[in-house]
C-alpha cells in the first residue's frame, strides 16, 4: 500500500466520523490558532538576536543561546512526555490488513517527524539563523549550527517514545537537577559545558555530522524498537497496572461525602489522564510569575486574571469535564443508591479544597507584596463561592466521555471540545476581572478586592441554593447524559 493511501485513509477517517463537519470547522479554528501561535513564535526568531545583543553587549548572541539551549531541549523532552503520543490505534488497526509492518512504521515516523511539535527549529531557530547570516557570520556556520539544532530536536522527537516505555524519564530528570546543582554551586560546569559542545559545533561546521549522525541512530533505533512492539498481543495490548489500594481515612471526617471524594481522588492516582490534568493544574501554580512580577501590570485587572487561575488551576482543567470523568461507569453510578446532589456535592467539596490548598501553596507570592496575596485570596473565595458552581453547572453541557488510561493528545482531541462549555469558561474568568474593576472605580485597589470577596462570600451564603439549581440542570439531563456516555466513543 504506498504512502499516498494511508493518507486517503485518514481523510476518509475524518469524514466517516459523526459530526465530522462540527470536528472539521474546529481543526480548522486550530489550525487558526496554529497560524497565529507560528506567526508569534516566528517573531520571536527574528528578535532574539536583537533581544540577547542588548541584553548581554559583552558577549556574541550566538554563545548566549547556545548556552540556554540546553534548558530549550529539556523543556521540548517534558513537553513531548507529558503531550505527544504515538498513534497506537491506526498501527493496531492497520495490523489486520495484509501490510507489511516496515511499511506502518515508516508511515508512523513519518507522521510523528511532521507533528507540530517539530516546528520549533523552522519557527525560532531558523529565523535567528537568517538573522546571524545578515549580520555578518558566515553562511556555512549559521545553517551548519541550524541544522545541527533541527538534527536535536528530532533525536528528541525520537527519544520520548523509548522514556514513555521505560522509566527513563526519571534518571534524566535527576542529571538535569544535578548537573543545576553542580553548576549553581560552580562544583562542574555541566551545563555551561553543554553550551560549549553547541558553540563547538557552531564554530565547525563540519561538526554538523555528529548530531546529524545521532539522528539517524535513533530513527533506526526507534524503528527497530517499533517493530519488535508491532504485536497486538504484546506491545500494543493494553499495559495492566499495579492498582494503588488508598483508604484515605483522613478524609472520613467530611461524613457523608467522604466516599466519592475518595472515589474521585483515586481515580486521579490511578489514571494517566486524570494525572495528566492535575499536573497542568499545578503548573497554574506559577502563572502569577507571568503579571506579578512586571510593574506593566501593576494593580491592573490582570491580576486579577493571575489570581483566578493560579488558585482555580484545578477548577479550571479536572472541574470542567465533570461528570465525564465517571464516563466509563456512570450508568453504574446511576443504578445506586445516590442521589445527584451528593455526588455533584462531592465534586464541589473536592474543587474547594483544591482552592484552599492552592491559595496556601501561593504564600510565597507575598515576596511581590500584601496587595498581590491579598487579591489571590479574594480570587480564591470567588472561585469557591461562585467558580466551582459556574464549573458544575457547564458540565450539563460536557457529554463527551474520557477514556481515562489514555493520554490527552495536544491539537489532535477535538472530539472534546465543546463551544458551550467553553463558553461557561467567560464568566468564570471575565466576571472576576469586571467585578474588580468596578471595586476600584469607587474604592480603590482594596475596593476591588472586597467587591470580589463580597461576590465570594455571597455565593458561599447560597451553596444550596445554587447546587439545588445545578441539581435540576443535572436531573434533566440524566439520561441524555447517559445516552451519550454509553454510545459516544471515549476520547
Amino acid at each position: 500500500m504506498p504512502t499516498f493511501s494511508f493518507r486517503a485513509l485518514n481523510k476518509k477517517k475524518l469524514l466517516r466520523t459523526p459530526q465530522w463537519e462540527t470536528k472539521l470547522a474546529i481543526r480548522l479554528l486550530i489550525g487558526f490558532f496554529v497560524l497565529y501561535m507560528a506567526a508569534s513564535f516566528l517573531l520571536v526568531g527574528v528578535s532574539i538576536y536583537f533581544i540577547v545583543d542588548e541584553t548581554v553587549p559583552d558577549q556574541p548572541p550566538i554563545l548566549t543561546v547556545n548556552q540556554f539551549l540546553v534548558y530549550y531541549f529539556f523543556g521540548e523532552l517534558l513537553l513531548r512526555y507529558f503531550l505527544q503520543q504515538l498513534p497506537v490505534t491506526d498501527i493496531q488497526s492497520f495490523l489486520l490488513l495484509p501490510i507489511p509492518k516496515r511499511r506502518i512504521i515508516r508511515n508512523v515516523l513519518l507522521k510523528i517527524t511532521l507533528s507540530l511539535y517539530n516546528l520549533g527549529p523552522f519557527l525560532i531557530f531558523l529565523p535567528f539563523a537568517i538573522v546571524l547570516i545578515v549580520k555578518g557570520v558566515a553562511p556555512q556556520q549559521a545553517l551548519s549550527w541550524w541544522f545541527s539544532v533541527l538534527a536535536l530536536v528530532l533525536s528528541i522527537n525520537f527519544l520520548s517514545f523509548f522514556i514513555r516505555k521505560t522509566a527513563w524519564i526519571y534518571p534524566i530528570v535527576g542529571g538535569v537537577l544535578i548537573g543545576l546543582f553542580l553548576e549553581q554551586y560552580e562544583i562542574v560546569p555541566v551545563i555551561s559545558g553543554a553550551g560549549q559542545g553547541l558553540q563547538w559545533l557552531y564554530e565547525h561546521p563540519l561538526g554538523v555530522l555528529a548530531p546529524l549522525a545521532l539522528l539517524a541512530l535513533m530513527g533506526r533505533a526507534t524503528a527497530r524498537f517499533l517493530i519488535k512492539q508491532c504485536y497486538l498481543d504484546t506491545g500494543l495490548k493494553s499495559r495492566r497496572e499495579r492498582v494503588l489500594g488508598m483508604r484515605l481515612h483522613f478524609l472520613d471526617r467530611l461524613g457523608e461525602d467522604a466516599p466519592l471524594i475518595k472515589n474521585d481522588l483515586r481515580l486521579i492516582f490511578r489514571n494517566i489522564r486524570a494525572r495528566q490534568v492535575v499536573l497542568m493544574a499545578v503548573l497554574f501554580l506559577f502563572y502569577g510569575l507571568i503579571f506579578f512580577v512586571q510593574d506593566i501590570y501593576a494593580e491592573s485587572p490582570m491580576w486579577v486574571f493571575a489570581a483566578i487561575f493560579t488558585t482555580g488551576g484545578f477548577m479550571l482543567t479536572y472541574g470542567q469535564n465533570v461528570p465525564a470523568w465517571d464516563s466509563e461507569y456512570y450508568a453504574l453510578l446511576m443504578c445506586q443508591n445516590l442521589s445527584y446532589r451528593g455526588y455533584l456535592k462531592a465534586k464541589w467539596l473536592l474543587m474547594t479544597l483544591s482552592i484552599v490548598v492552592s491559595a496556601i501553596l501561593c504564600i510565597p507570592y507575598l515576596y511581590f507584596g500584601l496587595k498581590v496575596y491579598a487579591l489571590i485570596l479574594a480570587g480564591a473565595l470567588f472561585n469557591i463561592g461562585l467558580g466551582t458552581f459556574i464549573t458544575l453547572f457547564s458540565g450539563t453541557a460536557n457529554r463527551t466521555p474520557i477514556k481515562l488510561n489514555v493520554k490527552a493528545k495536544a491539537f489532535e482531541n477535538t472530539q472534546a471540545f465543546n463551544l458551550t462549555q467553553f463558553l461557561f469558561v467567560i464568566p468564570k474568568v471575565l466576571a472576576p476581572v469586571g467585578i474588580f474593576w468596578l471595586g476600584t472605580l469607587g474604592w480603590g485597589f482594596y475596593g476591588g478586592v472586597a467587591l470580589l470577596c463580597v461576590f465570594g462570600t455571597a455565593g458561599l451564603l447560597l451553596r444550596n441554593t445554587l447546587l439545588d439549581q445545578v441539581v435540576k440542570r443535572y436531573i434533566k439531563g440524566k439520561y441524555t447524559t447517559l445516552n451519550a456516555f454509553t454510545k459516544t466513543p471515549n476520547v
